[in-house]
């Protein structure tokens, strides 16, 4: 078997197939190292928005996290943990981008070319890489004319000295929130491109005590409590926020409480206008932060909501023509949602890509399964994603049907979703996502340009679990692979 990407899904779909008593696969990642999105996104003030006791497998819980929201490097070092205490890492290969995927009809297995040119051999694929590591890019003219250092958040440039310098940060969203605080404290200005404001509520972060360290090691259960509290408040106080397009009254009071929090924490009165939306709170992603606001109260700090005319050799020049100086660009501009999914190219029975079948936009059925596509999985694939609880707990739950799914097909049969259960699944999805606030008037990167919404998961995360607890068996069918034993090079 072979898994594409070694962040949470990568690893845990190699923890999950051991536990199950598979020994033959191979976990691929084009990076250095091991982690994903955790890897890849290095910028100063990098940490996760989901509390780390929920932020972490429900298998493996880790009693010694320092914040109730933990810096990047912690969580890659806890990934890395995952790989070492279950014995991954001789199932590892990093710097092993893979190529292409394609499905042999001769031998009935995926033929993987990686990117040193060899090709390996798999009865079962499952694609794990995520999508919070592909970065988008502004559509400016000029990007490329600037004579200073250039990066984006996820590809942060980690000798380049920020001291002292003009810098320009060109995004106001999750990353910039998280990165603007931390350079603040070291540039000697910093200007802030915001096109459209958020709703950035406190984080209330905190260290962990070492009392409360060694109370989490010496009794397991109370780590499972604190985790299902975190979940549940997810469930019933974040998820009535999304899941109606309609006013409601709790969204109200979270708006109303939001837009307070910003009118206390902000002193300029013409500053407050500018970063509060006038849309309803839900749909766009909701930002925590501590710091944010502070961090805009500097007199260094200059928030600009003109729009980007250009980009020069020597800075910025917005709509009204001034052109504002800087010495240093940093594109906190997000990721694309969909592309990771596309990245590589993929061809499945009858010589049908997945990037020709998803060329209007990426279906799949419970998010893991495409037809004629045997025998391949997305961990994080189309509509998995939810606002309101941790990504790993999704992915666990994908897992679990994956596994049955391999396991149903054996050595010897390919398991492909009927084109039937996939229509009407996906059509059941746009109509619930059309009930959500993410269908309403503003735009989001939740949404496409033609209005729909390919990586959202409707319903909540309860929900979620329960259709991934058995796999249906009239949804799929299965056919007998040909007779492998010819297959040249290494079969995984």
């Amino acid at each position: 078997m072979l898994i594409v990407g070694a962040g949470f899904a990568g690893i845990g779909a190699g923890i999950r197939l051991r536990q199950s008593g598979e020994e033959n696969f191979l976990i691929c990642d084009k990076a250095a190292g091991i982690g994903g999105t955790w890897w890849h996104n290095r910028y100063p003030g990098a940490a996760c928005d989901i509390a780390s006791h929920l932020y972490c497998y429900s298998f493996e819980p880790n009693p010694n996290w320092s914040r109730k929201f933990s810096p990047q490097p912690e969580i890659q070092a806890y990934i890395e943990h995952c790989a070492n205490k279950y014995g991954l890492r001789d199932r590892i290969r990093l710097n092993t981008p893979v190529r292409s995927l394609a499905w042999r009809e001769d031998t009935g297995l995926w033929q993987a070319q990686l990117g040193d040119n060899r090709s390996i051999y798999a009865r079962h694929v499952i694609f794990a890489s995520g999508g919070l590591h592909q970065p988008v890019f502004p559509d400016i003219p000029g990007l490329d004319d600037f004579a200073g250092p250039a990066m984006h958040s996820a590809e942060w440039d980690e000798g380049v000295d920020f001291r002292d310098k003009r810098v320009a940060v060109i995004g106001s969203a999750a990353s910039a929130i998280q990165l603007v605080p931390e350079l603040a404290e070291v540039a000697a200005s910093l200007d802030i491109y915001q096109r459209t404001p958020n709703y950035v509520a406190p984080r209330q972060d905190r260290a962990f005590t070492e009392t409360e360290k060694r109370r989490f090691a010496r009794w397991p259960w109370l780590g499972r409590l604190y985790r299902q509290y975190l979940f549940l408040r997810g469930e019933y106080l974040l998820f009535p926020v999304v899941k109606t397009r309609h006013r409601s009254r709790w969204r109200d009071r979270l708006q109303a409480m939001i837009k307070g929090h910003i009118q206390a924490s902000v002193v300029d009165p013409a500053l407050v206008e500018k970063l509060t939306p006038d849309y309803s709170l839900g749909c766009k992603r909701i930002l925590i932060a501590d710091n944010y606001y502070e961090a805009l109260n500097r007199p260094d700090v200059h928030v600009i909501t003109d729009a980007i005319q250009r980009i020069t050799r020597q800075g910025v020049v917005t709509a009204d023509g001034a052109e504002h100086p800087a010495d240093i660009l940093v594109y906190a501009t997000g990721f694309d949602l969909e592309g990771y999914m596309r990245a590589t190219p993929v061809t499945g029975r009858n010589g049908v890509s997945l990037q020709s079948l998803w060329a209007e936009i990426p279906r799949a059925y419970q998010g893991g399964f495409v037809p004629g596509f045997p025998n391949f999985y997305f961990t994080t694939g189309p509509n998995t994603g939810v606002g309101t609880t941790s990504v790993v707990y999704m992915i666990e739950a994908q897992l679990e049907l994956i596994l049955q799914a391999i396991a149903s097909a054996g050595e010897n049969r390919a398991i492909e979703v009927t084109e039937a259960a996939w229509e009407e699944y996906n059509r059941m999805l746009r109509s619930a996502l059309q009930e959500t606030v993410w269908a309403g008037d503003c735009q989001s990167w939740y949404k496409r340009p033609d209005g729909e919404i390919s990586s959202l998961y409707p319903f909540n995360a309860r929900r979620y679990r329960r259709e991934h607890r058995y796999l249906e068996r009239e949804h799929f069918h299965w056919f007998d692979r040909p007779d492998a034993a010819g297959a040249a090079s290494t079969q995984a």
